[in-house]
């Protein structure tokens, strides 16, 4: 009889609040690795996924900037410090990866997703296209490694399109198409890096 009472009922309640919000801080905690602790700054290195070979193809750089808890996932802004104008947003949840974003003014669009497998590592999928008014014009599906190589400053979204990254070249001399284009000059590990 004793728990049917006022203070019973209250002393219930309240255990069961604390035991909720214990399961949920758990739930909801930051999984560890992560992209942002521990250096922000990763490269990308993209493998065509239709060669045999799996011949390398680019490799760019990317800031991922600070996250917000959003239910499961944590969710943030990116930039790219090595190609103009290519940014987007990233969602982790557990070790699994997910970003989109766009470059060329909008008109080109990637979907990269990958898996953390230590500290400083993570591999995974990304696939680049371009508007045409119809299906889209696909430039590649490619097998992709990322590695963590430092910290990037941490800019506000507003302060992206600031950004001076000069234009990327191919190894003929004329301007890359897109993030992904093969035929670009390798990058310097600190080219294009945005200092303060």
């Amino acid at each position: 009889m004793y728990f049917f009472n006022k203070k019973g009922r209250f002393i219930l309640f309240s255990l069961l609040v604390v035991v909720v919000a214990l399961i949920s801080t758990s739930v909801y905690a930051q999984p560890m690795p992560n992209v942002y602790k521990g250096g922000n700054r990763w490269t990308i290195t993209a493998f065509d996924d239709t060669s045999p070979i799996h011949q390398e193809w680019a490799t760019q750089g990317i800031c991922f900037l600070p996250p917000k808890t959003v239910g499961t996932h944590m969710r943030g802004y990116w930039y790219s410090y090595t190609y103009p104008d290519w940014n987007g947003t990233w969602s982790q949840e557990g070790d699994q990866v997910f970003m989109y974003g766009d470059y060329a003014k909008d008109i080109g669009h990637d979907g990269i997703t990958f898996e953390i497998f230590s500290n400083s590592e993570a591999s995974g999928h990304w696939h680049e296209w371009r508007e045409d008014g119809k299906f889209g014009r696909t430039i590649g599906f490619a097998n992709t490694k990322l590695r963590r190589v430092g910290s990037c400053w941490v800019l506000e979204p507003n302060d992206l399109s600031n950004l001076d990254i000069k234009p990327r070249l191919r190894k003929d001399g004329r301007e890359v198409v897109g993030p992904l284009d093969k035929e670009q000059i390798p990058i310097l590990l600190d080219e294009g890096l945005v200092k303060r």
